[in-house]
């Protein structure tokens, strides 16, 4: 029977066994190995995969009732090339050990997670009750999933656990909100330096007028991600992707501290 699909954005059409599981079709057909088969019964979910967003088990599903819909396989739930924030987390909440059943739960958990972003962690193993591990002993697949919820939550899409980062974060609360004077009274020393490659700027006073300037006519809507982040006892680097009213762009920071407060600060876009 001829099919055609969807499988993480890329069309596929082919010819298929009517009796060719969509597991075997992903894995033989199309080289998607990251869909494991483990028990062939529905038992065990490591051949999870979403299909028009849900999470299916592709063992109990034909290929051909796929036919004209849209499949994510593991493969296809990062964000550009780059680990997502749950697939990050398990990596530093180590939610991984022999890794066999992981694509599953990176699936089911992906699944959860769209339909409810910020989840109990009884939501979140009833949501693992499909998926069979031998491992983890699930723990720290919670955890995965509740460093995932944290960084989304974060205004700098970080786990902020550092006087560093919970500087940055204040930095980038005020400016969303675009409350000025916070931002320049609790960040700035009095004789505090703010340059880039067309201006430089002195003084708290003078501080205030340019960030008032700049919020005048941009507004920053969200960082999308902090790319870059580099601290010491009184610097901060860091490099972010940043929406405002204008688009999508590259930002980066370097901060001098002195007495916890910005002494210099050089900031540009990319």
């Amino acid at each position: 029977m001829e099919i055609s699909l969807r499988v993480n954005n890329g069309l596929y059409s082919a010819d298929v066994e009517p009796r060719l599981l969509l597991a075997d079709f992903l894995r033989g057909e199309l080289n998607m190995t990251g869909t494991k088969i483990g028990c062939d019964t529905g038992q065990c979910g490591a051949c999870s995969v979403l299909v028009d967003g849900v999470s299916v088990k592709s063992c109990l599903m034909l290929a051909v009732q796929a036919n004209g819909r849209e499949v994510t396989t593991v493969e296809g739930i990062n964000q550009n090339g780059k680990l997502n924030f749950l697939q990050e987390g398990f990596r530093e909440r180590h939610g991984v050990q022999c890794g066999f059943c992981t694509p599953g739960m990176l699936v089911s958990l992906t699944d959860l997670m769209r339909r409810n972003p910020n989840p109990g962690e009884n939501e979140i193993r009833i949501a693992l009750e499909g998926n069979l591990c031998r491992c983890t002993g699930y723990q720290n697949v919670v955890g995965a999933v509740q460093y995932a919820m944290e960084k989304f939550k974060s205004p700098v899409r970080m786990i902020v656990d550092s006087p560093a980062k919970q500087f940055y974060q204040r930095q980038v609360e005020c400016l969303i909100s675009k409350d000025v004077d916070r931002l320049v009274d609790e960040n700035y020393l009095d004789d505090a330096v703010l340059t880039s490659a067309e201006f430089t700027v002195r003084g708290k006073a003078a501080l205030k007028e340019h960030f008032t300037n700049y919020l005048k006519w941009v507004t920053i809507k969200e960082v999308k991600s902090t790319d870059v982040f580099v601290e010491s006892d009184n610097t901060i680097l860091f490099e972010a992707t940043v929406e405002s009213n204008y688009g999508t762009a590259k930002v980066y920071d370097a901060f001098v501290l002195r007495d916890g407060k910005v002494a210099y600060h050089f900031t540009g876009v990319k």
